[in-house]
């Protein structure tokens, strides 16, 4: 029979095996990346997106990607850095490109980081593709990966080291249970999300179950809260959650340090968004139409096709706009709005019917439609159709083909460690920082999860083609707090049982798509298969 303190050593021995055990099998998934077609090291457009903003970063010091969406395969005449995700709009010679749609704060970062390898090693982005692909993937992916694993591994044995079985259970869970390994051959947001909110939850834990109120704790917190907002902007919830949290311990400390060091990675957010694009907001967030310009009166029952150019060129010269005279007005993509197009000038104009006799002149801020957009027309397929009822798309979500405690069941767990810790409050919520951290876990996931519930029909795609609700990805170190509060009651043996068939499903689910994350979850594929949905 072990003692106590063998039964620990022991347990803390397994959960270190297991964590690197799962880390020397996301090594060798690493070395093996390669696209589906194997001609590049690149799964999606969505990974893709951000390789090319590293290349042309790297190579021209500019965002502008237009050069690298050219590139063809020698042997198959494929573009094989070529993405739907990016947009287009003038640049600061006046002419349009493209450019990633992702924020560029990332790509940026990342960049720093293959410009060190380029230098240590001499190969490059464009003809060691391959190496650089995998060595880049391993820093930054990886090995931060292994820093949340650990993050999460200690709290595992600190809340459970008396139950062997419960440490060995959650270290499974951590290397090979959640997506986020899944996703860890693909350069994506939702991982360094995901590391950043465990550092967050690591500062926390410092500062109120340690009482270690350093000003360096509330810096790092702030630092990494910061951080996760700016790669998944649902989690702005959880920053703000976590400041009132410190406020409530510290104001001073958390005014002096939490708040100035999240500012600077905001500053760095919207700074590179600036120089990328020329403005701070987002590129995704440029889908529609821009500020009213002016309003054109016309004759009752003109419509926009029937106007003529003639007629608004000298609107717009009226109102210190010079278009050329061969402009064409056209159908956008949008329904109901139609575009001044200067081919000359590249410039634009939307056109918007405000009431029969009157037209509105729009700036032009639709980066998503250009030629050969993907998100023009009818070229969209599958999910990205968008789910058109919104009670089947929260099924989906939540139980369903891309559920969230279909796909991890694990997840249940969380939901009955929130409860028990609530029930355990023996103090107020309010004088209790242990159980106001569980409820700013519980705010910021009902918040991130109604965000997504809620969007409009064009945004309801589950996240594209994706083997989970990558969304929510971010919020595992959170999820992982709460499911070892609520592992610590499980004794019984079908209960254990139960936990066990849990983990099997979602380690299932995490190491189906083995080779390539964008790829449909199992569930949805199995359903396909059986005719129960149609996704074409």
């Amino acid at each position: 029979m072990m003692n106590s303190k063998s039964s620990r050593n022991l347990a803390t021995y397994l959960t270190m095996a297991i964590v690197f055990l799962g880390f020397a099998a996301q090594v060798v998934r690493i070395v093996q990346v390669q696209s589906p077609s194997g001609e590049s090291p690149f799964f999606s457009a969505n990974d893709r997106s951000r390789w090319c903003t590293i290349a042309a970063l790297a190579i021209d010091g500019t965002y502008e990607i237009d050069n690298l969406l050219e590139i063809r395969d020698p042997k198959t005449k494929r573009r094989t850095w070529y993405t739907i995700d990016l947009v287009r709009h003038r640049g600061d010679d006046g002419e349009l490109h493209y450019y990633s749609s992702k924020p560029p704060l990332l790509p940026t970062l990342y960049t720093g980081v293959y410009l060190a390898v380029r230098a240590a090693t001499g190969a490059t982005l464009m003809k060691q593709t391959f190496f650089i692909a995998r060595i880049l993937l391993i820093l930054v992916n990886l090995i931060p990966l292994l820093a949340l694993w650990l993050i999460m591994a200690r709290k595992a044995t600190r809340e459970h080291e008396a139950s062997t079985w419960a440490i060995c259970i959650l270290a499974v869970f951590i290397a090979f249970g959640t997506f986020l390994s899944t996703f860890n051959n693909t350069l994506n947001n939702h991982l360094p999300a995901a590391v950043a909110a465990g550092v967050s939850l690591w500062c926390l834990d410092r500062i109120i179950q340690r009482g270690q109120q350093q000003w360096y704790w509330f810096a790092l917190c702030g630092l990494s809260t910061s951080f996760t907002a700016a790669n998944e902007m649902p989690a702005l919830s959880w920053l703000a959650l976590v400041g009132v949290l410190l406020l409530l311990i510290d104001a001073r400390r958390t005014l002096l340090a939490y708040v100035p060091a999240l500012l600077a990675v905001a500053i760095a957010f919207f700074a590179t968004n600036y120089i990328a694009h020329g403005v701070w907001r987002p590129a995704y967030t440029h889908r529609d139409l821009g500020a009213k310009v002016f309003e054109l009166p016309v004759d009752a029952g003109t419509s926009l096709s029937s106007l003529s150019v003639e007629t608004l060129i000298s609107a717009c010269r009226r109102n210190n706009l010079n278009f050329n005279a061969n402009s064409v007005i056209r159908p956008a993509r949008r329904s109901g709005v139609y575009e001044l197009w200067d081919e000359v000038g590249q410039q634009r104009l939307g056109l918007r019917l405000e009431r029969l006799d009157t037209i509105g002149v729009y700036e032009w801020d639709d980066w998503y439609d250009y030629p050969g957009s993907y998100w023009v027309g009818n070229r969209k397929k599958g999910v990205d159709l968008g789910e058109a009822s919104k009670a089947t798309y929260a099924f989906h979500c939540l139980i369903g083909h891309h559920g969230i405690f279909s796909l991890t069941p694990f997840w249940f767990l969380s939901i009955y460690g929130a409860v028990l810790s609530f029930k355990r409050t023996e103090t107020s919520l309010l004088t209790n920082p242990q159980g106001l951290l569980v409820a700013a876990i519980v705010v910021t996931s009902c918040v991130c999860i109604g965000f997504y519930l809620a969007r409009p029909l064009e945004d309801r795609n589950y996240g594209g083609v994706s083997s989970g609700l990558r969304w929510v990805f971010w919020m595992t170190p959170l999820w992982f707090w709460l499911a070892c509060e609520g592992l610590k009651p499980i004794r019984h043996f079908a209960s254990r049982r139960a936990v066990e068939i849990a983990l099997l499903v979602s380690v299932f689910s995490a190491n189906y798509p083995w080779s390539n994350p964008w790829t449909s979850p199992w569930i949805m594929q199995l359903w396909q298969y059986w005719g129960w949905i149609n996704y074409q």
